[in-house]
């Protein structure tokens, strides 16, 4: 993907929309950035049926989601419910990432799969060696989170419950 200023990350996408420059998390960065951003993670396999994360777990670690497909269950009235699913280029775990407060949800792998994952640790790295890096890797986090409220505040506006 070509930017204003050469090649654009299209490898991360906000979920349930194409890949593209002004959607794509992390699309303002060229390819080598992105390549720094993931020299900080830590690369974990998933076997059908086995949890990522745990609803109710203490960790802030970032997940992106590199290979598979995962399910994202949340405990409600009626049970155990499919809230979503995630697919290579999707992001989970940024609510405690942000927060520190404990698993919101579990996440189970659906098919063999793989996620790159962000611990606090290889944040703080990465914030130490390449400041600006984790700045925009934030700050886009936040615009992730932007997202998913309007698309959250919609669907409950389609609903009437507002």
């Amino acid at each position: 993907m070509e930017g204003p200023s050469g090649p654009v990350s299209g490898l991360f996408t906000y979920p349930g929309q194409e890949p593209s420059a002004a959607a794509a998390f992390l699309a303002h960065l060229h390819e080598d950035e992105v390549a720094d951003v993931l020299a900080f993670t830590q690369v974990r396999r998933y076997q059908p049926g086995e949890y990522a994360v745990r609803q109710g777990e203490q960790d802030s670690s970032l997940f992106i989601v590199a290979a598979g497909r995962f399910e994202i269950l949340v405990s409600g009235p009626r049970g155990r419910q499919r809230a979503g699913l995630l697919n290579p280029g999707d992001i989970f775990g940024e609510l405690a990432f942000f927060d520190g407060e404990p698993r919101s949800a579990d996440i189970q792998a659906l098919i063999a799969g793989e996620a790159l994952v962000l611990t606090p640790v290889g944040f703080d790295r990465l914030r130490v060696a390449r400041p600006r890096l984790a700045l925009m890797l934030t700050l886009d986090l936040g615009r992730v989170l932007s997202v998913r409220f309007r698309s959250h505040n919609r669907k409950l506006a389609a609903l009437g419950r507002l």
